[in-house]
């Protein structure tokens, strides 16, 4: 599902302040004004950007639950490269996120210099930690693309793609802000720009009410290109 069809099918519902009912295990923070700050590094340890999550709005509905935030990217020195809103939804015991709540891709990052559009699919995140002798079992992980375009320069553009992305394990991870079980996926990973076609395989790790705790990314002679990890939890 789209974005703009995430938002135009939640503007149909109405909104309350009731508990939701069905059993929804909500990979993001669902608190308002609820902040987190993930770092990103490049592969021998030099900090790249810092992304910010900050939730605004907290809808409950009776199939699930809905959280409006925006983020923030900066450079290591603290300048503002990118900003922009995001949508994080459990529907009926389904939770999805926009793709800019995953997105820490070094090719990415280059394009964040410059003002551009960003469109991207919404990625699903399985409940795998509730029958981690099965984790397999009804978690079926979507394939997302992220598109991105300079304003006024519609050459400068790249499109990322992430498929296969399956269930690895179940795992504690130790970040700055505290240690985490999460569940860990794998995925490949495209990257197309008119320069030509990046290929690899990266890992992420979330866990309930926080998400992403960490990501990496590998190329295919299996080398590190960059990581990110969480920095801090504000509430």
């Amino acid at each position: 599902m789209k974005l703009r069809n995430l938002f135009l099918s939640g503007l149909l519902l109405i909104a309350t302040s009731a508990i939701a009912q069905n059993d929804c295990t909500f990979f993001f923070p669902n608190q308002q004004n609820e902040q987190l700050t993930r770092n990103c590094y490049t592969a021998n340890g030099k900090l790249l950007n810092i992304l910010v999550y900050r939730v605004d709005q907290v809808f409950n509905y009776p199939s699930g639950m809905e959280v409006l935030a925006n983020y923030t990217f900066t450079n290591a020195s603290g300048q503002v490269l990118h900003s922009g809103n995001m949508v994080a939804r459990c529907n009926d015991g389904d939770f999805s996120m926009s793709m800019s709540g995953a997105m820490s891709f070094p090719v990415a990052m280059d394009m964040l210099n410059s003002d551009i559009y960003m469109m991207g699919d919404l990625m699903n995140y399985p409940n795998a930690l509730s029958d981690p002798t099965d984790p397999a079992d009804d978690n079926e992980f979507d394939d997302a693309t992220l598109r991105l375009y300079q304003k006024g320069n519609k050459n400068n553009r790249a499109e990322i793609t992430l498929s296969d992305r399956q269930f690895v394990t179940t795992e504690s991870v130790d970040t700055p802000a505290g240690a985490f079980y999460c569940t860990k996926i794998k995925y490949d990973i495209n990257i197309w720009t008119p320069k030509g076609t990046i290929e690899g395989y990266g890992y992420e790790w979330y866990t309930p009410n926080i998400g992403i705790v960490r990501t990496e990314q590998y190329n295919k002679k299996k080398e590190l290109q960059s990581y990110s990890v969480l920095e801090k939890i504000k509430k």
